[in-house]
């Protein structure tokens, strides 16, 4: 595939000499602490993207460092100091995590593996002894996982995720549920991070969330709902917004509506926008959820007065959830009849063409302790407003002409079943 510069595919031969040029810079510049001490990592991930064009869709590589120089290779040692195996997409998951040296970052890190993909899909066993060889590979951990972009093969990730018949759905009916997309501890985190972000005088709703902490710069780059929007925006689709709700006991106060504001009648035949809200709680009928009228997209319309509610669904599903919904949907804001409040976060997107809702606050700190999928929700990688004094960015062009090009390839292999 065609990269930005600086930028490449998990186990691919540029990852890998990336990984070589920043081991042997780092273990230079540390002699004295490694005091030549051995250390040596190997990983091995099956069922890699066809394109990759790896033996069996295997990748492996293995790092040693043998107590004067360093060593980067493919191929796997299932007796180095540290072994992990597993499932590529889900290793691409955690390559992506960036910041392991934050106090329970690993923890935090592989729980949320185990979330989406379930708890042996990544697989690590050994221990690193030397303090200073064990910062070493965190350092490039984090490294790598600024550069490395998202699986591109849109097919292939939805099935590795389990979401092909998700996106099937999502098509037909308009939207469709995540469930235990995040675990329900941090689903918590999240919950606890919103209420500490809202101000009295904004205690029912508050935009710009992705700038309140770093649940929510995690949160809003979850790998399974990011499937969800390619599938239905395309690659680029930019924030449009990012805003919670914490809303008491009482009717609902969000009538019937779509997210389609100023878009004329009939709205086109491709999505627009898409919305993935988040259940901080279990959501029932007594918690006051979103309810959507299936296929109402394919109306083409907003709903006239009074029309659609006899045919509404409520969504219901457990802590950690998501629903996202494209294209135009009916839905509307529930009644609660359950004490507390419930708390959402409701990340909006727009195809990549269009204009936002928030203005894009780029944070060079935000970027570089994210993966570049961050980046890419912000407008960094499109070309538009990047237009310079020797002309236009036909760079980010033909990157961004080429990746929407292969997911639309791939997202009607999806629907051809």
């Amino acid at each position: 595939m065609l990269m930005l510069p600086d930028r490449f595919e998990f186990l691919s031969d540029a990852w890998i000499d990336e990984a070589r040029r920043f081991l042997e810079a780092a273990v230079g510049q540390r002699k004295d602490a490694l005091g030549g001490q051995p250390f040596s990592l190997s990983e091995r991930f099956a069922d890699a993207p066809p394109h990759l064009q790896l033996a069996d869709d295997v990748g492996a590589w293995t790092a040693r460092y043998d107590g004067s120089a360093m060593s980067v290779a493919r191929g796997f040692d299932p007796k180095a100091d540290v072994v992990v195996e597993g499932d590529y997409q889900a290793g691409l998951a955690g390559g992506q995590f960036i910041g392991m040296l934050a106090p329970g970052a690993m923890k935090a890190m592989r729980r949320e593996i185990a979330a989406m993909h379930g708890k042996d899909a990544v697989r690590m066993k050994g221990r690193i002894e030397n303090p200073a060889a064990g910062e070493i590979l965190a350092l490039l951990h984090d490294h790598l996982g600024r550069r490395t972009v998202e699986n591109p093969d849109l097919k292939h990730r939805a099935e590795r995720q389990g979401l092909t018949h998700h996106i099937r759905e999502m098509e037909d009916q308009g939207y469709t549920v995540i469930e235990r997309a995040i675990s329900p501890e941090f689903a918590d985190e999240v919950r606890a991070a919103t209420l500490r972000a809202l101000l009295p005088h904004q205690s029912f709703s508050m935009n710009w969330m992705l700038y309140h902490g770093r649940e929510f710069e995690q949160l809003v780059q979850n790998p399974m709902l990011m499937t969800l929007i390619d599938a239905s925006l395309g690659r680029g689709a930019v924030i449009a917004s990012f805003s919670s709700i914490k809303k008491g006991p009482g009717p609902g106060v969000i009538p019937m509506h779509t997210d389609y504001a100023h878009v004329p009648e009939p709205y086109p035949e491709f999505s627009l926008t898409g919305v993935g809200v988040w259940a901080l709680e279990d959501w029932t009928l007594e918690s006051g959820p979103t309810w959507i009228v299936p296929g109402s997209h394919k109306m083409r319309r907003p709903p006239m007065k009074d029309e659609g509610h006899n045919q509404g669904v409520p969504i219901t599903m457990p802590k950690g959830s998501v629903v996202y919904f494209h294209h135009g949907v009916w839905h509307w804001q529930g009644d609660r009849t359950g004490p507390g409040d419930r708390v959402t976060l409701h990340a909006h997107f727009n195809r990549g063409i269009l204009r936002s809702l928030e203005p894009k606050k780029t944070d060079v700190q935000m970027l570089h302790r994210n993966s570049p999928r961050l980046g890419e929700m912000l407008g960094e990688d499109d070309w538009f407003d990047k237009m310079s004094a020797q002309g236009r960015d036909y760079g980010r062009f033909n990157y961004m002409g080429k990746l929407l090009a292969f997911t639309e390839e791939k997202k009607r292999e999806i629907l051809a079943g």
